[in-house]
C-alpha cells in the first residue's frame, strides 16, 4: 500500500515525464520540417558563410557615455 505523499510523488514524475516527452516531439518536428524547408545546396552555404563574415567586418557600434560630468 502506497501512501498519499507517494501517490503525489508519482503522478508528478509521470507528469514531468509526460511533458518532456511532449517537448523532444516539438522539438524533433520543428528540425524535421526545418531541415525539409531550408535549402542546404552549395549556393546557400556559400551565402550563409558571406553573410557570417559581412556581419563579422562590420564596425560594432560603441558604447556612448551619458556626457555627464562630475561638477564640484
Amino acid at each position: 500500500m502506497i501512501t498519499e505523499h507517494q501517490e503525489v510523488a508519482r503522478y508528478q514524475v509521470e507528469e514531468k515525464l509526460r511533458a518532456a516527452e511532449l517537448r523532444a516531439l516539438r522539438k524533433e518536428d520543428r528540425a524535421t520540417r526545418r531541415a525539409a524547408s531550408a535549402p542546404s545546396g552549395p549556393r546557400h552555404q556559400l551565402a550563409t558563410v558571406l553573410r557570417r563574415l559581412a556581419d563579422r567586418l562590420e564596425p560594432q557600434p560603441r558604447h556612448r557615455r551619458t556626457g555627464l560630468s562630475v561638477v564640484r
